[in-house]
């Protein structure tokens, strides 16, 4: 290797090493400050714009860009369209959650809704087409979601409706959403949440109140629209109209038949194989049994034999009697076996099928008397002795009052005070008040002091002795001679301020039906007297009611029927015509920006 070569080489290691000098290389450069700050500050930026953006993302400022639901003149933003799908799912479990059976409300294939888990992970329903074998699956959020269209597609034809009719939301009616939005606010900050963080968690990612407040306007101002159609209708509804319905709509009215009915019940309880004497006792019980039978047929005979309500009655009494029954308690018997407004039930018993006989139509005054002997008592055996087993044979007998007809009674109004049973179920010593406040409170108190049980039943009773007790509640005699408890109707609203757990207090316009079954009983007993009050808390699925009868408006209820039945039918042709003229365009990509 020549010296030339050695030269390079070494020079070419001494650079590489660091040690050497580069061949006409200037000193080294160092980068100049302002371009490290340069950097630093492009760096800070972008972190600031990532940060802006999440911001504005998580507030819904870029979605509400993306309309979901569009018509010419209104439009559903993903926010808005978000709110719509968790208020469905929100009303959706309120409703179902306190039911027991929530779990079992799902579509073929499906689960049934875990609020703990998304709604898109979760399968309301699974189904294979038998034909492709195709499958289709729909998940809660798609069960929501369609909910949510469906409401919302009426929001909009309503809207547009009222929008070429000119019609908008007043300043009261805004100032009333202002206030729901308020609400909002102050539920939120009492919650321990912010306004953003509550609605986030309530209806989903980007929603805020702007959504809801446009949402709510939509909804009052198609709200308002349907109002005003559905009085329009109602109103055209005359007498003449009105008329004319029932005379073509007889079955859909003439619903009800008046009538008096009891059942007699022979039963039959075998004696275990294993018991001593067994077959005496069995022997004995089966002769008695049969005597039961004929002693029950013997009377629904001599009762279907009846030419008027009150022999019925009166011999009706008799035999509850000659079973052991007080006068008052047969007497109160043979009253509940009253039943007026009686609509069938679709049950499948030979008393409602001779009752609503539209070949053979019963009138007032027929009787009959009814036979269900079930299933026998003892059979033989293969060595000629007897098996018994448990049975039962019903004999009913029937009145009728009133042949099927219309309702003709006054719409009613009626005041109460509810004792929830949920509210006071858990209640074992005083430690349990914690929860109530108030009157109520002492009132639960005072059954705690006296060792009784608090229940709603109890505090209903008690309220009562205490209305008593306090001269606001008297008993009076009625024309008929009978005693009943009278209040005042402030008086009873000045208790019902301090005591009740329902919203209102009095109702107004009660249709036949608007109530559950116990209240309604109560509310329309041809024996309630104006002012009268329940000195027996009437009990119902909600609770315990102390009821308070307001009279009865001028309205009847077979007549209110046909007048709405001709309204809901003009307006759902009215509104059928409305929404093939309005066009309503979806982005249906944009259903996967809510979360």
């Amino acid at each position: 290797m020549g010296k030339g070569n050695r030269t390079k080489q070494q020079q070419a290691a001494n650079i590489l090493s660091g040690t050497g000098k580069k061949r006409n290389a200037g000193k080294k450069r160092e980068m100049p400050t302002w371009a490290g700050t340069l950097i630093v500050v492009l760096v800070l930026v972008a972190v600031v714009l990532f940060s802006v953006f999440c911001i504005l993302n998580s507030r819904g400022v870029f979605l509400r860009n993306k309309t979901i639901v569009k018509s010419e003149h209104f439009e559903v933003n993903v926010p808005m369209m978000s709110y719509m799908v968790y208020t469905e799912y929100q009303n959706w479990v309120n409703n179902y959650q306190n039911s027991g059976y929530m779990q079992y409300i799902k579509g073929e294939g499906g689960d049934g809704l875990n609020t703990s888990l998304p709604l898109r992970e979760q399968n309301y329903s699974v189904t294979t087409d038998s034909a492709t074998g195709a499958t289709t699956t729909v998940t809660w959020f798609d069960y929501f979601a369609n909910q949510a269209a469906s409401s919302v597609e009426q929001v909009i034809v309503l809207c547009e409706q009222a929008h070429s009719l000119g019609i908008t939301l007043t300043e009261e009616e805004l100032a009333k959403i202002d206030s729901s939005i308020q609400m909002i606010e102050l539920y939120a900050a009492y919650s321990g949440y912010t306004t953003s963080g509550y609605l986030a968690a309530m209806y989903g990612k980007g929603v805020g109140l702007k959504d809801v407040r446009e949402m709510t306007e939509l909804i009052e101002l198609a709200t308002k629209m349907t109002n005003l159609k559905t009085e329009e209708f109602k109103n055209g509804a005359t007498d003449v109209r009105v008329d004319n319905y029932y005379n073509e709509n007889k079955k859909d009215l003439d619903i009800y038949v008046d009538f008096i009915a009891y059942t007699f019940v022979a039963t039959f309880t075998p004696t275990a194989s294993s018991e001593a004497d067994a077959d005496a006792k069995n022997e004995e019980a089966y002769e008695k049994y049969e005597d039961d039978k004929a002693l029950y047929q013997e009377r629904v005979d001599a009762l279907a034999a009846c030419t008027t309500a009150e022999e019925f009655c009166d011999l009706l009494i008799e035999y509850l009697i000659e079973d052991g029954m007080t006068e008052v308690e047969a007497i109160q018997k043979q009253s509940d076996a009253h039943n007026i407004n009686y609509e069938r039930d679709e049950l499948d018993i030979d008393l409602e099928d001779w009752l609503f006989d539209t070949e053979s139509p019963v009138q007032a005054g027929d009787t009959t008397a009814l036979k269900d002997k079930g299933s026998e008592a003892r059979e033989e055996d293969e060595e000629g002795g007897y098996v018994y087993k448990k049975a039962n044979a019903t004999y009913t007998a029937c009145f009728v009052l009133k042949p099927v007809h219309r309702d003709d009674a006054y719409l009613q109004n009626v005041g109460h005070i509810l004792f929830k049973t949920d509210t006071f179920k858990d209640i074992k010593d005083a430690s349990g008040l914690s929860k109530l406040s108030g009157k109520t409170k002492e009132l639960a108190q005072s059954l705690l002091d006296k060792g009784q049980t608090v229940s709603s039943e109890n505090m209903a009773k008690a309220l009562v002795e205490l209305m008593i007790a306090e001269g606001k509640m008297v008993t009076k005699t009625a024309e008929n001679g009978e005693t009943y408890y009278y209040m005042e109707k402030d008086a009873f609203e000045a208790y019902a301020k301090e005591y009740t757990e329902d919203s209102g207090v009095f109702y107004e316009d009660v249709k036949r039906g608007d109530m559950v079954s116990e209240f309604d009983a109560w509310l329309y007993d041809d024996a309630r007297i104006q002012n009268e009050v329940s000195p027996s808390a009437v009990k119902t699925t909600y609770g315990h009611h102390i009821m308070f009868y307001n009279g009865h408006t001028d309205e009847i209820n077979w007549r209110v029927a046909a007048s709405e039945a001709i309204a809901t039918k003009e307006y759902e042709d009215w509104y059928k015509a409305a929404s093939s003229a309005c066009v309503i365009d979806v982005t249906a990509e944009y259903w996967a920006k809510i979360n």
